[in-house]
């Protein structure tokens, strides 16, 4: 604590004051204490900063003053919060402060309650309670107390039976709640374990509620009583001086002070730095967070030896850090590794006692400080400057109340997280005072020593408390376990102490160089793990030739064999080699074809399609696939856009386009059995490398994908990546001479390149859909049957609506293009070996695969051989084993870039940070490829979703991806689509687009239908996903689907889903209906001074102007309503309703359950008088 640091320094004649920015100090000592003076470097910026606030406030008002206060008074803002906390969450015990103390000797109990009713009767907050009169809390001040120790005799058990009844009791007792409106805020209980006199041995057990204390106060509590056992023991007077103020003086001053314009720049402060801020952390959770926040804690202790504790002193040093400082920076960059997020925002107290007068006292003084830290700094260096301007102006505006921001800033609020801050960060520093802390617990013929190991309640999600000293820094992480588990914690604990030994490790030369993700947290064996023992995976492919060599090889080895047919047209490996020989040197004579040349080509699904593709390649240009059935504007973009001065087509199509600027070539007939008059001539043997100049490394092809512009953009693949994928296919998908391959993709989608290389680079048989069949599944279902297919490709969405069948000759069902739901798994993966398919064009077709089972996870697997994959943050920090991150991907296919798109080729490719030449599979160049993944346990990956499905709505970052996934389990759902949908003004809204199964489905011209209308089928799928989801992850339209949109490829198209009616969820007014909404929008129009025909059913209290303090005068409103006739609510359904609407719904089911219980009683009354026993 900074407050005790600079009173110790005063203590021991050393007087800080603040000037101009800098640190001075007077002595009223021979000399400055060696050790003082080093704890004051260590926290140089802070105490500047404290020291700059006292100066600044202590001039603009007047202090604390004592007071009388028979009737009561105010409560504190903490105060306020933590009564608050107790109405809602009744008979918990999380805000209680219990302290155990080892007792060892003749420890007097008479002389123990003596003491302890000194303190209470010397600090009148622990015997205040509080009470609501004229629609408000106050706290009175009991003038008699009575206090009594209690007495738990152990002694008569032994070993682990004694122990596990001393647990026991510690915990029942910190568990017993406190009814703040009659006792006291302390208690105390002696817990005697063996012995007598000086041979005693026992426990001193004292417990505290948080709305009368804090760290800082348990220190003055066993401080006063050690004082107080010493004197009365030696039968001596109170030596304590006499108080010159109270808690309720500060209270009262705290409330005058909030008026004040000094304030007002405080909370203005604050309202900017925590604008748009995240309401809630992004850690992954082990267990899907409780609709009540659990209270149930367990910890993790780690700990750092000396050497890494002073060389840290010596960074925090050089950097003008406080030790505390620096391990928060430190902890921001952990949790942002670890939730993929930025922006982080985690909670300190400060004590709040920066007048002197206040330091003695017992209380809830302490004042919560919600640091945002960005992560997103280049270096190590700029990284910590961040830091140590967010403290320090923290520490200058640190007099806002939280519960005043909370109010202020309007946040949503719930009884599942604390608002703004779930981690808190605490510091345990020990500043060096002169004295002996064992020395301070002595008791004369008793020694007190902490008791380790009891868990008190949690607060927050995460508690990190840090114990800094220059012999050890002990970091203990509190955590809830009804969200996280040990394992995960533990690795927390791990990384953070990782980067602290980077850091202590480092030079000052590199620390100031350093870029911030490259300080590693993961520890040299799972970093080591994650770049190279998952992407071990090198092969001896022939990556150095080209794609049509080795088709001209496997021409050479089977010219027989039939390699390609389209309806009752085929060709032989020999004739489709020497057709496409034909006209590839029709090309290098007449338009003297150089690499790298684009060369259009625009022909309907045919023979001629594939002649075209391979003539191109053998001529050293590369092909541009135009689709025929694409809008003219498209393709005119698309031929201008790649310079192309040669296409490839038909009569028809030539026709039909204006090709007067180019040089077309019609191919028509070329995949008859006589080659056209034009090619006749043109020699059939392979054309030479030497002649074309060709080599691996050339372009083969340029797709054209969706562009964020609006136009598509050309994305540049070469023949090496292509080759690579084509011997993937050999040996992972086994294709071989008596495979055959579907070719269902247009040529105008990577797809379509998987499909011909896979067949004609393995000596498979390609057999092409026509136009018609691959529209129509059932088409495609007996094409796969009468062909006796063995490998095809298909998107999942295509595959769903496909009758399944089980007469096929399938060696592999291979799925891609889109995310593959668990259902067709369920349907297919049983019968055929199916395989997921990932990867983006930018990657050459596929990065990774995965096999696809029936009730295993759906994931996209391993990198291919000679390809790697790497999850990472959005500093392109590597990423620990199940945290979500972007996926980037390296190796031999990948693509040169976009076509004439220099930013954003620079944009999505980029260097590769852990590339060091040794491994074959990490290139110099990473992809960003814009897919949110997480590696699991075994080393496959989990796709997540779209980075542009990852959304904010209303401060909170949604993925869109998991709700689908939810979606898709409900039993009234098939299959489902999320999207966001932005109102006329600019609000956000989640649509869930739902299949319903066939009991369910719904039959309408359109195919689609609102189904807000049938609230049974709503409120089941709500009620499911509310099991699983907060609240905000719910969606608040639902459309139903009897079947998708697709787009050319078969992927679902999301552009042609019907546009969602957000009247309802828009806010716009809807009219109370029922009684009970009636009377609700009469005591918000009342409670919140606003008209009833303000006041929508669909409004949320807290989003119209309600605040904390107003839930319990609602509370008291609807119970002694007359017309609603509800005797019981409690604040935490007014937190958790989030529109008036669901709140009248509750009140209405509260009530029937009133009503069945008052009936219950009523007929076992009447038993009970029938019986005669009354």
């Amino acid at each position: 604590m900074i407050a005790q640091l600079v009173k110790s320094a005063a203590d021991q004649g050393v007087y800080l004051y603040a000037k101009e920015g800098a640190l001075h100090f007077d002595l009223t000592v021979a000399e400055f204490p060696a050790a003082l003076k080093q704890d004051i470097i260590a926290n140089k910026a802070e105490i500047i900063a404290f020291l700059s606030h006292a100066e600044g406030t202590s001039g603009n008002a007047q202090g604390p003053q004592p007071g009388q206060y028979p009737d009561g008074c105010v409560l504190s803002y903490t105060q306020q919060r933590f009564w608050l906390l107790e109405q809602m969450q009744s008979g918990q015990s999380q805000y209680n402060m219990p302290v155990a103390l080892n007792v060892e000797g003749a420890l007097e109990l008479t002389l123990v309650e003596k003491v302890l009713s000194t303190i209470v009767a010397r600090h009148q907050i622990l015997r205040t309670v509080y009470r609501e009169q004229d629609d408000e809390v106050r706290q009175h001040i009991l003038p008699e107390h009575d206090f009594s120790l209690g007495f738990v005799d152990l002694s008569d058990s032994q070993g682990e039976q004694q122990q596990a009844q001393l647990s026991q009791c510690l915990l029942e007792e910190a568990q017993r709640p406190f009814d703040l409106t009659q006792q006291l805020s302390i208690r105390g209980q002696y817990l005697k374990l063996e012995g007598t006199g000086h041979d005693q041995r026992g426990v001193l057990l004292l417990t505290l509620h948080h709305i009368a204390s804090d760290g800082w106060s348990m220190d003055v509590l066993i401080n006063e009583f050690v004082t107080l056992y010493r004197a009365y023991s030696a039968e001596q007077v109170n030596p304590l001086p006499e108080l010159a103020l109270q808690y309720a003086d500060f209270a009262v001053w705290q409330r005058d002070k909030m008026q004040g314009g000094e304030f007002e720049k405080q909370l203005a402060f604050w309202q900017q730095a925590l604008e748009d801020a995240p309401l809630t952390h992004s850690l992954p959770t082990q267990h899907h967070r409780p609709e009540v926040k659990q209270t149930q804690g367990a910890h993790v202790t780690a700990t750092l030896p000396a050497y890494v504790a002073q060389q840290l002193g010596a960074v925090a040093r050089q950097a003008q850090l406080s030790p505390f400082m620096l391990m928060h920076a430190v902890l921001g960059v952990v949790l942002s590794r670890h939730s993929n997020q930025s922006d982080v925002v985690i909670g300190t107290p400060v004590a709040n006692r920066a007048d002197e007068a206040l330091s003695p006292l017992i209380g809830c003084f302490v004042n919560t400080l919600a640091l945002r830290l960005n992560t997103r700094h280049n270096t190590l260096e700029s990284y910590l400057d961040h830091v140590r301007q967010v403290h320090m102006n923290a520490q200058v505006n640190q007099d806002v109340p939280f519960e005043q921001l909370i109010d202020a800033l309007n946040l949503p609020r719930t009884s599942s997280y604390t608002p703004l801050v779930q981690v808190m960060l605490t510091t345990n520093d020990k500043f060096t005072d002169g004295n002996d802390e064992s020395a301070l617990m002595a008791l004369p013929d008793v020694s007190l020593s902490p008791l380790q190991g009891s868990h008190p309640a949690i607060k927050f999600d995460l508690e990190i408390a840090l114990n800094i000293s220059e012999n050890q820094i002990e970091t203990t992480w509190n955590y809830d376990v009804a969200l996280f588990d040990a394992e995960f914690v533990e690795q927390l604990s791990e990384h953070f102490n990782n980067a602290l030994i980077a850091l202590a490790d480092m030079s000052a030369q590199t620390r100031s160089t350093l870029p911030l993700n490259r300080l590693s947290i993961l520890g040299d064996k799972l970093e080591s793990y994650l770049i190279d023992g998952l992407n071990n995976n090198a092969a001896d492919y022939p990556v150095d030739k080209c794609i049509h060599e080795v088709f001209e090889e496997q021409a050479l080895q089977t010219p027989d064999q039939l390699a390609v047919k389209f309806g009752n047209k085929q060709l032989t490996y020999r004739e489709l080699n020497e057709r496409a020989n034909q006209l590839a040197h029709f090309l290098t004579r007449e338009y003297q074809v150089t690499p790298d040349t684009f060369i259009g080509l625009c022909v309907e699904r045919s023979l001629e399609m594939i002649i075209g593709t391979l003539a191109i390649l053998k001529a050293g240009a590369a092909y541009v696939p135009l689709d025929p059935a694409y809008p003219r504007q498209r393709v005119t973009y698309m031929m201008e856009n790649s310079g192309v001065k040669i296409i490839l087509s038909t009569h028809f199509i030539i026709e039909q386009l204006d090709l007067t600027d180019y040089h077309s070539v019609c191919i028509d007939g070329l995949g008859n059995e006589q080659v056209v008059q034009t090619f006749v001539d043109y020699p059939t043997y392979n054309p030479s490398e030497l002649v074309t100049g060709l080599t691996s490394s050339n372009l083969a092809y340029a797709i054209y994908t969706s562009g964020s512009t609006g136009k598509p953009k050309g994305v540049l693949l070469e023949h090496k990546g292509i080759v690579n994928i084509a011997f993937n296919h050999r040996h992972y998908l086994k294709v071989d001479e008596q495979s055959k391959v579907l070719h269902f993709a247009s040529m105008s989608f990577d797809a379509g390149t998987w499909e011909y290389v896979m067949a004609l680079l393995s000596g498979a048989t390609l057999v092409i859909a026509d136009s018609v069949q691959r529209l129509s599944p059932e088409s495609i279902g007996q094409l796969l049957h009468s062909e006796a297919i063995t490998h095809v490709l298909l998107p999942p969405a295509f595959l769903a609506m496909m009758e399944f069948r089980d007469d096929l000759a399938l060696k592999a069902l291979a799925v891609g293009g889109e995310a593959c739901d668990q259902e067709v798994v369920e349907q297919w993966g049983g019968a055929y070996r199916m395989v997921n398919a990932y990867g983006p064009t930018e990657i050459s077709i596929c990065a990774t695969w995965a096999e696809l089972r029936p009730g295993q996870k759906v994931t996209i697997g391993k990198p291919l051989k000679n390809t790697s994959a790497f999850v990472l943050d959005s500093n392109q920090a590597l990423l620990s084993p199940g945290v979500v991150g972007e996926l980037y991907i390296s190796g031999v296919g990948l693509a040169r870039g976009y076509h004439q798109l220099p930013e954003q080729t620079a944009e999505r490719f980029i260097p590769n940070p852990y590339f060091d030449g040794h491994n074959k599979c990490v290139t110099e160049t990473l992809y960003k490829t814009g897919d949110l993944v997480r590696y699991l346990p075994d080393g496959e990956l989990e796709y997540l979703g779209r980075i542009d499905q990852q959304v904010k709505i209303r401060g909170f970052r949604i993925e869109i991806s998991e709700i689908e996934g939810l979606l898709s389990e409900c039993p009234d759902v098939d299959a489902a689509v999320v999207t966001v949908a932005s109102s006329a003004t600019g609000a956000k809204h989640l649509v869930a687009y739902v299949q319903l199964n066939n009991k369910h489905a719904k039959n309408s011209a359109s195919g689609h239908e609102n189904i807000n209308d049938d609230k049974a089928a709503v409120q089941r799928i709500k009620t499911e996903l509310a099991d699983k989801l907060p609240d905000y992850m719910v969606p608040g339209m639902f459309v139903s689907v009897s079947h998708w949109p697709l787009t050319s490829n078969g992927k679902i198209d999301k552009r042609a889903l019907p546009e969602p009616d957000l009247a309802a969820v828009e806010g716009e007014y809807i009219a109370p209906e029922t009684p009970s909404e009636q009377r609700l929008v009469a005591i918000w129009a009342q409670l919140l001074h606003l008209q009833e025909s303000e006041i929508s059913t669909s409004a949320n209290f807290f989003a119209l102007g309600g605040h904390s303090l107003l839930v319990s005068k609602l509370v008291r409103a609807i119970t002694s309503d007359p017309e609603l006739q509800l005797q019981q609510i409690d604040m935490q359904d007014i937190f958790t309703a989030q529109s008036l609407a669901q709140l009248a719904q509750h009140i209405d089911l509260l009530r029937m359950q009133q009503l069945n219980a008052q009936a219950a009683d009523s007929i076992c009354d009447q038993d009970l008088v029938e019986d005669g026993e009354i």
